[in-house]
């Protein structure tokens, strides 16, 4: 077995691949390849929108001449990626016998419906054994993204989250749900929503932060249109910076506020809260 992780350098797929204590070999995918890939990681260029790149992955010189026979599936970031990776899948199952593929994606993505529901609906039409990741709030958001800057130079959170409650999920956490679906003997065939181990308002999370950091943090309740501008102040594109506040508005009427075990089910340990990712 060769794992194949396109979106080699995204979040997740990093966290997967430095999983090595199993010796199973992988193959990170993406279009820097070895230059953007972690030191001593096996890497290869591939491009999403690149259909000549496609086969590199096969092409690549494999230990033992092993072949990729499972694949982790990172969507580009395109308004529309289910063309490029469904031709991808067809390219994989038909012609180079993949068997297994594990699809991560938002929390609020449906079978068959827009952005990677589609690919969601192809793997399943084609019959192939496939699992589903269904996440979207990172607790990195708050070591990365926007949300640093912020709190460094103002002491401040901008969301228009109101008071709804929120489950963090460390990106670890996904990952090790991701390395059980790409290598347990048995396919694990099913979708999983996989949450954090606490539900909090980012009020709660200010004083968190303010706690650990011994300076007063305050979250500001941004309206729809106030968080639009401040995503696009970022200089992310309207149409994302509008998705985005999407997501936000909707967890301030409690879309989010559920609980689940999925992932002490699934690796045998419950999840990290966010003390111990920004400790861990």
């Amino acid at each position: 077995m060769v794992i194949l992780l396109t979106g080699g350098t995204c979040k997740t797929s990093k966290h997967v691949a430095p999983l090595q204590d199993a010796k199973i070999p992988f193959l990170l995918a993406s279009r820097r390849a070895e230059a953007a890939a972690p030191a001593a990681m096996p890497a290869t260029k591939y491009d999403w929108l690149d259909c000549s790149s496609h086969e590199n992955p096969f092409q690549h010189v494999l230990p033992n001449g092993a072949s990729i026979s499972v694949v982790y599936l990172i969507a580009p970031g395109l308004q529309d990626p289910a063309p490029s990776m469904n031709a991808f899948l067809d390219l994989a199952v038909e012609k180079h016998g993949v068997k297994r593929f594990v699809l991560p994606s938002g929390s609020s993505l449906t079978k068959g419906r827009y952005y990677t529901g589609q690919v969601w609906q192809h793997l399943e039409d084609i019959g192939v054994d496939h699992t589903v990741l269904l996440a979207a709030w990172f607790t990195e958001s708050f070591s990365n993204f926007s949300h640093p800057i912020t709190i460094k130079n103002e002491s401040k959170i901008y969301t228009a989250c109101e008071d709804g409650k929120i489950q963090f999920v460390s990106a670890t956490d996904i990952a090790t749900v991701a390395f059980h679906a790409l290598t347990d003997t048995n396919p694990h065939n099913t979708d999983y929503r996989i949450l954090g181990p606490e539900l909090l308002a980012y009020d709660e999370i200010a004083a968190k932060i303010s706690s650990g950091s011994g300076r007063k943090v305050v979250d500001v309740k941004s309206s729809e249109q106030e968080r639009v501008h401040k995503f696009m102040s970022m200089h992310m594109p309207e149409q994302f910076a509008r998705f985005m506040t999407s997501l936000e508005v909707s967890s301030a009427n409690e879309t989010e506020d559920r609980m689940n075990d999925v992932v002490e089910n699934v690796t045998g340990r419950p999840p990290q809260g966010m003390c111990q990712t920004w400790t861990g």
